[in-house]
């Protein structure tokens, strides 16, 4: 879906997007990895190669684009969306990872339970 929409410029960058999904299902499954950490790295990398290819006729080098991504904050080239963003993926996936772990620790107790059996005294 995305190829047909977005064509060849969706193909060199998908990566992008597909470190993110890989990162967020990391954090989904337990991995001991920042949320917040994971969205800013993300829109950092966003912005670098945006920047990149909105300036394709300019080389830069890596203290340019360092400098560039020091200073998101203040240029807000994404308008207030990371930070929507960040605080919605953040409420969605903590409550997501706190489901799935008491699914998880549901699971075990019952397993626990299956192994002592049931003793009857008459």
């Amino acid at each position: 879906m995305f190829v047909r929409t977005y064509g060849q410029l969706y193909k060199q960058n998908a990566e992008m997007f597909a470190d993110l999904f890989d990162d967020l299902k990391q954090y989904y499954k337990g991995s001991n990895v920042n949320l917040l950490d994971i969205l800013n790295n993300f829109f950092k990398n966003l912005l670098e190669r945006m920047f990149e290819l909105i300036n394709t006729q300019y080389l830069f080098d890596a203290d340019y684009m360092s400098c560039v991504t020091r200073h998101m904050e203040e240029l807000k080239p994404f308008g207030d969306v990371p930070s929507k963003l960040k605080r919605q993926v953040k409420r969605a996936f903590i409550a997501a990872r706190t489901f799935v772990q008491g699914l998880a620790t549901g699971r075990d107790v019952i397993v626990a339970m299956e192994k002592v059996g049931v003793v009857l005294n008459f």
